[in-house]
This record gives structure tokens, C-alpha cells and sequence, in this order.
């Protein structure tokens, strides 16, 4: 199991937070996606080989969601 957290801050409310938990969980071997707005934390447990932070960072963008490339 890999961990990977994420500093995404234009998270603002609770449908932010669902956008991400549900666009991110869509990807094959992603078993896991915790929210934290206050600190705009993803954090993101997966097991597949296909994966990576990269792949993870990018489908946080598509979904609307950069990365705050500074605070990785």
C-alpha cells in the first residue's frame, strides 16, 4: 500500500470535497481518499503498480483540482 498527500488549495466547501473523494476513487487501485479542507490535504492510499503520484496529481487538476506544486 502507497500513501501520497496532496496541498490542493481551492478546495472551499463540502461538494469540493466530494468532487475529489469521488473523481479520485474512480481510479483503478485507489482504495482510499481522505479530505481535510482546513489544510487543504488529499490524502490518497492505493496498491496498483499503474499508479503513481504523478498520474494521481494530474487527474486532481482534470478534475478541477491542481496541486499546489510548492508544498508536494
Amino acid at each position: 500500500m502507497k500513501t501520497e498527500r496532496f496541498i490542493v488549495y481551492n478546495m472551499k466547501c463540502n461538494g469540493c470535497v466530494n468532487i475529489v473523494k469521488n473523481g479520485l476513487i474512480e481510479l483503478e487501485g485507489i482504495s482510499e481518499v481522505y479530505v481535510d479542507l482546513t489544510k487543504s490535504e488529499v490524502t490518497v492510499n492505493y496498491s496498483s503498480d499503474k499508479l503513481s503520484r504523478e498520474i494521481i496529481e494530474k487527474h486532481l487538476g482534470t478534475l478541477g483540482y491542481p496541486v499546489n506544486k510548492e508544498n508536494k
